[in-house]
């Protein structure tokens, strides 16, 4: 298990040499390990329980874990969307503060999101707005559950799920309460037009740090599609928190969005990457969190 961690926080380690030297800023080994043992570790609570709950969609089994309040009545929610290449289980921390606090929260794989996913789907099938189907899919589900109340459902999605979520708001914005977008990669068109000019140069399948994507990934960009006017569309409620030195979504992309949309509370953490690994930047990114949800609790 150790090296299995150890392994885990390498890559990471890797992955942060996209935005900075050392993303775990003064922690040692041991605290890396630790660190991604919690992350890899199902919360449980004796104020919650865990039910495995999936739907399908565009054909595909969509596999997520609800985490349920105990006591009754119906419960604010949150649908937490992973990032490229990510999975459900980098959510746990998250949810094992939320869902004592009485919020359902429902994390999940979207459909070829990863070679790790426990949905279907293949990852060359994989794009921003097959991922943003599954996403409507997801949320008509969680609306349909008798426990959850329909007033009050949030989108929280990192990186590429905050790309996702950001795009998905206009189409269901009269079905969730707010928007909460973690270092969001509205970058993605951009650094797809910067591989390839045209159309005509994207390949069938190409390797994108350590995932095989394919032609689908990019295709629909050509056509026009403009991510800022997509997302305009939304007026509610959104909360953006990004890292000052974040190399791989640099946070300009989210400067531009907090003056893109009409009610938008921008939060930047100095010497942050893309992503949150230190102590310190965890808690201050969970107290944005906690209480933007709790502001806009109807």
């Amino acid at each position: 298990m150790k090296k299995i961690l150890l392994a885990l926080a390498v890559g990471l380690i890797c992955f942060g040499a996209y935005s900075q030297d050392n993303p775990f800023g003064n922690m040692s080994r041991e605290e890396i390990e630790e660190m991604f043992r919690k992350m890899n570790t199902p919360p449980s609570d004796p104020s919650f329980r865990m039910e495995a709950i999936g739907c399908v969609s565009a054909g595909n089994r969509i596999y997520g874990e609800a985490f349920i309040p105990n006591t009754p009545g119906k419960h604010p929610a949150v649908i937490m969307s992973h990032g490229y290449n990510g999975t459900h289980s980098g959510f746990y921390q998250m949810v094992a503060k939320l869902a004592k606090e009485g919020y359902v929260c429902y994390c999940y794989d979207f459909a070829g999101g990863s070679p790790r996913s426990r949905s279907d789907g293949r990852t060359e099938d994989m794009s921003i707005f097959s991922e943003r189907q599954n996403l409507i899919d997801v949320l008509e589900m969680v609306r349909g559950w008798d426990f959850v109340d329909t007033k009050n459902i949030f989108l929280l999605g990192e990186s590429q799920g905050g790309c996702v979520s950001a795009i998905t708001a206009p189409y269901v914005k009269e079905k969730i309460n707010s928007i909460l977008l973690t270092f969001p990669a509205l970058c993605i068109p951009d650094d797809g037009f910067a591989l390839y000019p045209t159309l005509a140069d994207v390949p069938e399948t190409v390797n994108i740090m350590g995932m095989n994507i394919g032609r689908a990934y990019y295709e629909r960009f050509y056509d026009g599609f403009d991510i800022y006017r997509e997302i305009a569309g939304y007026q509610g409620n959104v909360l953006i928190v990004h890292g000052t030195v974040d190399g791989l979504v640099k946070p300009e992309y989210s400067a531009k969005a907090s003056n893109v949309y009409q009610n938008c509370e921008l939060h930047l953490i100095f010497d942050a990457g893309h992503g949150f690994y230190k102590p310190e930047d965890v808690e201050l990114y969970h107290s944005y969190v906690f209480s933007f949800l709790r502001k806009h609790l109807k």
